[in-house]
């Protein structure tokens, strides 16, 4: 007898339903997303025992015809799409034909379905697959589907359904998903005759966000290039939950739980959230149909771009556009907002400042540390910049002469009186480390090396990128360092890059070099820990990586070498100089390496600790 045999055709079903149909939330998503496509405005789910023991879907849609209906339990059958073409242009949520007999296969199933212009419905009862019984019957327009005992005929599926809870915290994710893709339809979800989710019809996307996000603020996020948009509503860094439960999304309208849109989700975030903890919001991706391929798994939840570069930079370039403008920061954004209206008249624009002639601020006890503080308080930053959406910037000059505060007119407007951070009221120093300052909600408290660490930083990487001439000091002793072999044949290998970076490095024997020069910016620092931390930053992993690659962990490494640390007291005149470079910064609101550079304490926040309110 053959090996190679075609397998029964009811084998064949149960397993494309296990591709399909994993768990209840499977069913609810299969059934919701064809309810949407049949044109429901309406669409009530009711559950028992997390959907394990029923699951009843219905709609207001079209409905079906009694041949409809059967030819619909057909596996492969569809009203979707006809022909190959239409396979890479997809608008529907469904297309394959497979999952409503395939919960069929593996249920006790009973549809109920009528026309809106018909009289009489009609009822079809399948157990396993087999049809049982079809009759005409009185129905409302529209598809009622019933899903009794999932998996009673594959126990050993059956026994990998978790708690009812677990299960019915899946439904609710889903139906959050659909109800987000949906905003023009009613949802209604109820679980052991109680209503969990109530969800009317809304006529914009942010109001159905508004419901499913009740307690947390989100803040808008767009960009657009070459026919792809990228919307969204997304939290700040600070309001985050330990898992994605709460990151939803959508390519085209279909909600979608794909890893490389997840991915860059998170990583536009970096650093500045904690380590275990993950942003909340809802992200749409908008691209034309033939761009994008759907038909990856059988569950449509992960898609393939024709373009996946363009995308991850769109959705980047979104998120940090909303990061950069620290909207949860109220007095922040408002200024913002009121300086560009007062002065560019609705004109986008992108200003650039540098600092000139700035005097030494002295240090207590610490002389060389004071001439580096001075020398990194020079330089230029933006505010507002995009690089997708196309704008044209308008630069402004600005002259600042720290030592005295010299502000000329355009400074004192753009980035004296109108810069937030330069806008606070200093009321002094905290520790030798944080700047506290009052504003009009409460108080600011802001991390001296963390702000100073964002200004460096941003001039380092400047440089970098315009391949402009670092300015390096020559050390009048220069520094033998001992390194392993390994660290000696990294840095042959990237001796070039480290001297682009002002790093002068020669050979001074076996697995020794001596380090000639440095960058101006880093005074007063353990040259040898600096080069060591660098070279564990280029190896990180286990696997070498040029410079470029990890170019901005390199920078961020020598920008926390060149920055003020605790212990060092500063003036007023020192805090405010400070403070002004922060608002010229690009992203002034956390260090490179994801700590925040400032929190705030609102009024309320220390009434509470007083026990006033």
């Amino acid at each position: 007898m053959g090996k190679i045999r075609i397998l029964p055709d009811n084998l064949v079903s149960k397993i494309a339903a296990g591709e399909i149909v994993e768990r209840p939330a499977s069913v609810v998503k299969e059934l919701v997303e064809n309810s949407l496509d049949a044109g429901a405005t309406a669409i009530k789910i009711e559950l028992e025992s997390g959907g394990k023991r029923l699951i009843r879907v219905s709609d207001d849609g079209q409905g079906m015809s009694r041949d409809e209906a059967l030819l619909s339990l057909e596996r492969h059958a569809t009203s979707k799409i006809k022909d190959l073409d239409d396979l890479f242009s997809v608008s529907s949520f469904g297309f394959r034909g497979e999952a409503v007999p395939s919960i069929a296969s593996v249920s006790r199933f009973t549809m109920t379905t009528k026309p809106e212009a018909e009289v009489i419905g009609t009822e079809v009862r399948i157990q396993g697959g087999v049809i049982k019984k079809v009759e005409e019957t009185g129905a409302p327009g529209g598809t009622t589907i019933e899903v009794k005992n999932l998996f009673f005929n594959t126990p050993a599926r059956h026994k990998f359904m978790k708690r009812t809870e677990t299960e019915l915290s899946n439904v609710l994710a889903v139906t959050e998903r659909l109800a987000l893709s949906s905003p023009g339809t009613s949802f209604e979800l109820t679980h052991d005759g109680r209503v969990l989710l109530n969800l009317r019809r809304r006529d914009k996307t942010s109001d159905r966000v508004a419901e499913i996000f009740p307690k947390c603020t989100l803040f808008n996020v767009n960009a657009a290039s070459n026919g792809i948009k990228i919307k969204g509503f997304m939290s700040s860094p600070l309001d985050t939950r330990s898992n994605t439960q709460k990151l939803f999304t959508f390519v085209n309208g279909r909600g979608v739980k794909d890893r490389f849109l997840t991915r860059i989700l998170i990583d536009a975030y970096g650093k500045m959230l904690e380590k275990g903890k993950f942003p909340q919001g809802a992200l749409y991706v908008e691209i034309p149909f033939g761009d994008v391929d759907v038909n990856v798994h059988p569950t449509k939840s992960e898609v393939r771009f024709q373009n996946t570069r363009l995308v991850g930079d769109l959705i980047k370039s979104a998120i940090e556009q909303m990061l950069k403008s620290a909207p949860w920061l109220k007095d922040y954004r408002v200024k913002e907002d009121n300086l560009a209206r007062k002065e560019f008249s609705g004109r986008e624009f992108r200003p650039h400042y540098s600092s000139h002639n700035a005097r030494s601020p002295v240090y207590k006890n610490d002389q060389s540390t004071d001439s580096a503080y001075a020398d990194s308080l020079s330089g230029k930053g933006q505010i507002g910049s995009q690089d997708i959406v196309d704008r044209t910037p308008d630069t402004l000059q600005v002259q600042v002469d720290i030592g005295h505060e010299k502000i000329n007119d355009e400074a004192v407007e753009l980035f004296g009186e109108q810069g937030f951070y330069s806008s606070l009221k200093i009321i002094g120093q905290l520790g030798d480390l944080y700047i506290v300052c009052a504003y009009g909600e409460g108080m600011i408290l802001i991390d001296q090396h963390a702000a100073h660490e964002r200004i460096n930083y941003e001039k380092i990487k400047n440089a970098y990128l315009d391949s402009s001439p670092v300015q390096v000091q020559e050390l009048l002793v220069p520094e033998v360092i001992e390194l392993s072999p390994y660290e000696a044949n990294l840095i042959e290998k990237h001796r070039e890059e480290l001297l682009a970076l002002g790093l002068r490095v020669e050979d001074f024997g076996v697995n020794s070099i001596v380090l000639r020069s440095a960058p101006a910016l880093i005074k007063s620092t353990d040259y040898s820990e600096l080069l060591k931390d660098i070279l564990a930053e280029i190896a990180e992993g286990g696997g070498e990586k040029s410079l470029s690659e990890r170019i901005e962990r390199v920078i961020s490494t020598m920008a926390c070498h060149a920055s003020i640390r605790a212990s060092f007291e500063l003036n007023y005149d020192k805090m405010k100089s400070l403070l002004i470079e922060l608002d010229g910064s690009e992203f002034p609101h956390s260090c490179p390496h994801g700590r925040p550079v400032a929190q705030k304490l609102t009024y309320q926040e220390i009434e509470r600790m007083f026990k006033r309110t």
